[in-house]
């Protein structure tokens, strides 16, 4: 089923655009590893992949969430007649008959 979920994530995910946001965090990127040793370098990547995964991780539990939701609301739909406007004025017309003290056949 996790398969399923991301193979559906993958086809209708759409990037985000927010170029601005993705220009700072590249830049500052650059410049965190021109002023750090090999060794903090590496720590940092190491931070942005993990940070990566769980954005990854995240959206794939935010996708599954939103599936389930939509799925139960259709299941729920299909268990109910469809909504009828006409239907529903025309209860609402007999209730006020009825109130009003004429009987509606």
């Amino acid at each position: 089923m996790y398969d399923y979920m991301q193979a559906l994530q993958d086809r209708f995910f759409q990037e985000p655009r927010d170029t601005e946001l993705q220009k700072r965090i590249k830049d500052i990127h650059h410049h965190l590893c021109d002023e750090l040793d090999k060794q903090d370098r590496r720590k940092l990547l190491e931070l942005i992949d993990l940070q990566g995964k769980l954005c990854e991780d995240t959206s794939l539990s935010s996708f599954i969430a939103g599936f389930r939701l939509a799925s139960g609301i259709a299941r729920e739909m299909e268990l109910e007649a469809p909504y009828s406007f006409a239907k529903e004025e025309e209860e609402r017309m007999i209730e006020a008959l009825e109130r009003g003290g004429v009987k509606h056949e």
